[in-house]
């Protein structure tokens, strides 16, 4: 099956772009609510990062754990899930628990999540677009 911008991506991984593409748009306004620090622009900056969070599982469950175990591994998909999958753990671990210095964790965990995401839209365009 194809998919829905005319690459070599099959359906599955055009619609897990586009989902990667709305978890970094979330990403990005959670972390704007974050800086704000009044106690309802948290709570909204705790339900987006939670949705974040549970959107990313969404799409390395259905699509990119099963493209990684099934192809050839590139070293830049190595890298990819390297650092997502330390992003997704410690996002996972901020839904359910806080845990140090939260600020700086949270700060080095959405560099990881920019790094993953930067990657992963680098491989689509390399096995798909290129």
């Amino acid at each position: 099956m194809s998919g829905i911008f005319g690459t070599r991506a099959t359906l599955a991984s055009d619609l897990n772009l586009l989902l990667q593409i709305v978890i970094l748009i979330i990403l990005l306004v959670g972390f704007r609510f974050g800086k704000t620090k009044t106690d309802e622009s948290l709570k909204k900056h705790g339900r987006l990062m939670t949705l974040m969070v549970i959107l990313s599982l969404i799409g390395i469950v259905t699509v990119m754990l099963p493209s990684f175990v099934s192809s050839i591994v590139s070293p830049w998909t190595i890298v990819h899930a390297f650092f997502g999958g330390i992003a997704t753990i410690l996002g996972v671990t901020f839904v359910f628990k806080k845990f140090g210095n939260v600020r700086l964790w949270m700060r080095f965990t959405m560099t990881l999540w920019l790094i993953a995401i930067i990657l992963g839209l680098l491989i689509y365009f390399i096995y798909y677009v290129i």
